[in-house]
Formats: C-alpha cells, sequence, structure tokens
C-alpha cells in the first residue's frame, strides 16, 4: 500500500491499519504486525517498537499530499481503534464470526473447510 504511489481514503487506510497492526500497552509497549511470507502464508511479529517512520500514504481527502503513516497508527492508537489488553490465541468453530474480545487473536481460522458430501473411499482408506 504504501509503496505503490496510489491514492486512498482515510477509510481504507484505517481499515488496512486495523487489519495488520494491533497496540498492546503492557508494562512494555508491543506492537503486533500481521505479515504474509514470500510464500503469501501469514504470520504475526511482535515488536516493542513500531519500526515504519520512513512510510508514506497519498492520502485523497489531503489532495493527494503525502502523509507519514506512523502518524495514522498514532491517531488509531489515541482513538482506540488498535488498543487491546493482551493477545492470545483463541480458536472458534468454522462458519461463525470471530468472537469480540478485548484481546488480539492471533487466531487466522482454519484453512479447511468443511464438505458437503463425505467422499466415502477416501474415508475407507482411513478408517
Amino acid at each position: 500500500m504504501c509503496t505503490s504511489g496510489n491514492k486512498f481514503s482515510r477509510a481504507e487506510i484505517y481499515k488496512a491499519i486495523q487489519a495488520t497492526v494491533a497496540h498492546i500497552p503492557l508494562e512494555i509497549q508491543l506492537w503486533l504486525l500481521k505479515h504474509k511470507d514470500s510464500e503469501n502464508r501469514l504470520h504475526f511479529r511482535i515488536e516493542p517498537k513500531l519500526k515504519i517512520s520512513k512510510y508514506e500514504i497519498k492520502i485523497i481527502e489531503y489532495g493527494g499530499k503525502m502523509v507519514k503513516l506512523k502518524s495514522l497508527i498514532d491517531q488509531a492508537v489515541i482513538k482506540g481503534l488498535i488498543i487491546y489488553a493482551n493477545w492470545n490465541f483463541l480458536l472458534y468453530p468454522l462458519n461463525t464470526p470471530p468472537p469480540k474480545t478485548k484481546f488480539f487473536n492471533l487466531f487466522l481460522r482454519f484453512l479447511a473447510k468443511p464438505v458437503i458430501e463425505i467422499n466415502k473411499e477416501i474415508m475407507d482408506l482411513i478408517l
């Protein structure tokens, strides 16, 4: 998003921030960052300091003016959009929305999806 040169609305930016950044103000301030690796798998990185001060984004409401990403993330913290009491790994069933908690959930959903009909040939091999 930052290096594309495209313009984004503030709403798009804050939605992206909420989807990828969490701030946990414990004894030591922690930042959780969700990112994809080279094989497109999701991972979380936990850092005591946010190291993104060099990135800037063009915002439509500001006439395409460049704004530091760090200042937008700081505003998301001030507004309480990305503050969590702690983090946890809370599983939840398929086909249900994620539970609403004060904790940032590290669980990214199950990769397997339920099937409509069970293939008995495959099940016989397993059984």
